[in-house]
């Protein structure tokens, strides 16, 4: 999914849920009222649940996966590079597992990369 925003909608967005969760600025605290901080207060319930946290972190790393997975399948069988915070290895894109790719390197080393390492990736 790509979402196009540009950065004063993206502050207003922000600044509209900090208001809904946190409540309103100091000096406007005397106007809320029980509805108000009934949301509030159940959006916190959610927001910190343990499962609402799990759901996020599982879905998140399906979505990239997933996502990359198919970015990476363009390349099978093709000399690119891969780049990591560890430095970036360079060779034939010999496999794409699920969540890993492998990279024959010219002297015939096989590196196996997860995908969460891989911070870019292009054809040479």
């Amino acid at each position: 999914m790509k979402l196009i925003v540009n950065e004063q909608e993206l502050k207003e967005y922000f600044r509209g849920l900090r208001s809904l969760v946190w409540g309103k600025e100091q000096t406007d605290e005397g106007l809320g009222n029980d509805k108000e901080e009934a949301i509030r207060s159940s959006l916190r319930k959610e927001l910190y649940a343990e499962e609402f946290a799990a759901f996020l972190q599982e879905n998140h790393s399906d979505l990239h996966s997933d996502s990359f997975r198919k970015v990476l399948l363009r390349y099978l069988h093709e000399t690119v590079e891969l780049g990591t915070d560890a430095g970036s290895v360079t060779g034939v894109l010999n496999e794409v597992g699920w969540d890993y790719a492998e990279i024959i390197e010219p002297s015939g080393t096989r590196v196996l990369i997860r995908f969460a390492q891989i911070n870019y990736v292009h054809e040479v």
